[in-house]
Formats: C-alpha cells, sequence, structure tokens
C-alpha cells in the first residue's frame, strides 16, 4: 500500500508541476505582451522631437483681461495637453515654458524684451531639432462673432502649408464636426511673416485656437474637455501630417 501511494503522490506531483508551468509560461506570454505593447507606444517614435511654444507668459498677458482669463494661461494649458499626448505616441516633447514666465532672459541679444523673448523661443527651437514645432496662440477681434481657428505658416514654405493643411482638416474633424457638432465651422489656413515662423530652421506653424472676444469660444477655451480635444485634433493632425 505504501509503495502504491508513493506512486500515486509522484503522479500528481508531475501532474501539479506541469500545471504550474503551463501557467508560469502563459503568465510570462502576457507579460511579455503587455509590454511590447507599452514599448512599442513609448518608443517608434524614438528620436524625433516636437517643440511646444505655449505663446507669450510672465509680464506678457496677450489677450484677455487680467481680471477675467488670459491668452498666457489658455495657451499653456493647451500646450501642457498637447504634450501628454504626444508623449504617448512616443514623442520627445520639449516646451519652450512650462510655466508662466517670459523668456527674454534666455537671449543675449540686445533689443527689446519682446525681440529678446521671441530669440529666446527660436533659438529653442533651433537648438533641439524638432521634426515640427507648434506655436500656440489665442485670438482676438474687434468683432465679437469673430470665431474659429486659424493656422498660420510661413509664406512660400510648402511643408510648413502641408503641416497646416494636416492640422486645419483634423481640427475642422475631430473638433468642430464630432465634438461640437458644427458643420459650418471651418479652419483657416493662412501664410504670414511671423518672427517665429521666419527665423527658426525648422518646419512649423502658429496656431491661432479660438478668439477669447468671441463669448461662446471664451467659454470653450476655459473648458477642459474642450481643451483635451483640442490638444487631441492638433495632435491628430500632426501625426498625419509626419505620416
Amino acid at each position: 500500500m505504501k509503495r502504491k501511494n508513493r506512486i500515486y503522490i509522484l503522479y500528481l506531483n508531475k501532474k501539479i508541476l506541469f500545471i504550474l508551468t503551463l501557467l508560469l509560461l502563459i503568465i510570462i506570454g502576457i507579460i511579455f505582451t503587455k509590454g511590447s505593447r507599452a514599448l512599442n507606444i513609448f518608443s517608434y517614435r524614438d528620436g524625433q522631437v516636437i517643440v511646444i511654444d505655449p505663446g507669450h507668459g510672465g509680464i506678457d498677458g496677450g489677450a484677455g483681461n487680467v481680471k477675467d482669463v488670459l491668452e498666457k494661461d489658455i495657451n499653456l494649458d493647451v500646450g501642457i495637453k498637447l504634450k501628454k499626448q504626444l508623449l504617448v505616441e512616443g514623442f520627445n516633447v520639449v516646451m519652450t515654458r512650462e510655466v508662466d514666465q517670459s523668456l527674454e532672459h534666455l537671449s543675449s541679444l540686445n533689443a527689446s524684451r519682446y525681440r529678446r523673448d521671441l530669440d529666446a523661443r527660436k533659438n529653442i527651437i533651433d537648438n533641439n531639432e524638432p521634426v515640427v514645432f507648434i506655436s500656440i496662440h489665442v485670438n482676438s477681434s474687434k468683432k465679437s462673432t469673430a470665431r474659429g481657428a486659424k493656422i498660420y505658416h510661413y509664406p512660400n514654405s510648402t511643408e510648413g502649408k502641408r503641416l497646416a493643411d494636416s492640422i486645419a482638416r483634423s481640427i475642422d474633424a475631430n473638433l468642430y464636426e464630432k465634438f461640437l457638432k458644427e458643420e459650418s465651422l471651418r479652419t483657416e489656413v493662412l501664410s504670414e511673416d511671423y518672427y517665429i515662423l521666419r527665423e527658426p530652421s525648422y518646419t512649423g506653424v502658429l496656431v491661432e485656437i479660438g478668439f477669447i472676444t468671441n463669448p461662446e469660444e471664451k467659454r470653450l477655451l476655459m473648458d477642459e474637455d474642450y481643451k483635451e480635444r483640442l490638444a487631441f485634433a492638433i495632435k491628430k493632425g500632426i501625426l498625419e501630417y509626419l505620416d
């Protein structure tokens, strides 16, 4: 009887060992698969830099009212949201500013505060050699009815226009049509000889994300869900351009 018991126990141990080994292999497979997916998400854009430039900051509030809401704060908020979304796509993201500050102290130019601020932004862009850069701003107008995003590229820049067109299509589709359910609102693509578009050596656009002087658009630009969707739309436009 003792011999039979030992044989039975040995058989049972082999069966348990087989099951445990099988479970271990399954767990390792799951971990490896998930790890590979995560690695793909965070590394397939390895080495590609995107610079985000939230306009204004510090002493320079931009458009708006200091007692209400200022452009500089909206620019930074959307810029940070865009950064987070681009990081998930595997890009190395550099921001010209991540706090409420102007950047003139980073320039060695013997010029006005405004010019030194722009020079510092240009230097950050060029020093990081980005595949693209995005300068984020908020628009204003004497007409409170003015509404909608405007995207500027440097005149005669083929790549700049292609990037602007790609982001414009994405904003129209992902923000205006799908999120706001507005078929008639469309992003305008324009060319302009702005310093931040002219001086850097890399492809970029300036995105005026909406009008702070339009009551409805101002409300939207203060809404977290809207800004998140706006950042998503800009990201999708960048991806379309790069792909």
